[in-house]
């Protein structure tokens, strides 16, 4: 096993170890998306200096975030597709180069708390610069492609 691969093993069990203790508690959800936001916000606290959104809308933030994570070579920006929807936005994600593919699988194979990192760093990214939002799953777990919402928890600007 490669090192790269090895590494990606190990993160993915470790996602599964916190889902798994994370599970019983009341506010486990909670503390399993904010562990996914703190390590979102220390690779940004490493890398903001190549997060260059084109605009200040959360599409332009999520786009951004993208693109730095493939920068450092963790994702393949070309498998991510964003379609704007009034103030949400639509989230596809072709899976089969992600690298939580094994977490995501077997912790639903367990039926363990879940909760898509890619999405929610996605989420926590626009959140940090243009408000709340939230996710929302659509087709998550899927063979290909996963999709969420990640849908605006401030009033329409309508």
């Amino acid at each position: 096993m490669d090192n790269r691969l090895f590494m990606y093993t190990l993160v993915n069990k470790l996602l599964l170890a916190a889902s798994e203790t994370m599970q019983p508690l009341p506010d486990g959800r909670t503390l399993l998306e904010r562990i996914i936001e703190g390590l979102s916000d220390r690779v940004l606290d490493q890398f903001e200096k190549d997060l260059y959104p084109l605009g200040n809308d959360p599409v332009d933030w999520a786009r951004a975030w993208i693109r730095l994570l493939s920068r450092q070579g963790f994702v393949v920006e070309e498998h991510y597709e964003f379609e704007e929807i009034g103030d949400n936005i639509e989230v596809r994600i072709f899976n089969g180069s992600c690298s939580y593919r094994e977490y995501c699988r077997q912790a639903d194979r367990e039926g363990l708390l879940f909760v898509c990192p890619r999405m929610q760093s996605i989420k926590w990214i626009i959140s940090k610069n243009t408000g709340p939002h939230k996710v929302v799953p659509r087709d998550m777990i899927h063979d290909h492609y996963c999709v969420a919402i990640i849908a605006s928890l401030l009033q329409s600007k309508e």
